[in-house]
């Protein structure tokens, strides 16, 4: 039985470029509350150019914590134990980072994303069951295609 190819980078088209770009002005702007309460933008710093790149992206809020589902290499420029820069309803925040990659943790987390963001769940291709399970089979599929949860925990200022 052969080891299957590890998942390829997501790369951003044109297009979604051209959309992130618009949607971190407005996450930035004082009109951020029309996006602020599904989308938040993270900042990473470049591995290669050492520039900050700020990324929007969808999440979900519980108990405090962030959690992010994705599948985007941008994640890979997050430093170990270093917190990672947020801009969250419109402020600066910093949090501590952690990536979920266990599929029974990232079912149950998942669920949590899906319930309270649910247009999440069509750019990953993953849905709830009726019975308000994660539907195994896409998360599976999904986590093939790279998809992880990143768990972000802001800091108190």
């Amino acid at each position: 039985m052969s080891t299957p190819a590890p998942a390829r980078p997501v790369r951003a088209s044109r297009t979604q470029r051209a959309i992130d770009t618009v949607i971190r002005t407005l996450l930035r702007s004082p009109l951020h509350g029309l996006l602020s309460g599904k989308l938040l933008t993270v900042v990473v710093i470049g591995r290669k150019t050492g520039r900050r790149i700020p990324v929007p992206v969808a999440y979900a809020e519980d108990d405090g914590v962030l959690l992010i589902g994705t599948p985007a290499a941008w994640r890979r420029n997050l430093k170990p134990e270093t917190p990672v820069e947020v801009i969250l309803r419109g402020r600066t925040v910093w949090a501590d980072w952690d990536v979920v990659t266990d599929e029974d943790q990232i079912a149950d987390l998942y669920r949590v994303i899906l319930v309270k963001n649910a247009t999440h769940g069509r750019f990953v291709k993953v849905s709830l069951e009726p019975d308000g399970s994660v539907d195994r089979a896409e998360l599976r599929a999904a986590m093939d295609r790279g998809v992880v949860v990143l768990r972000l925990r802001p800091r108190a200022e």
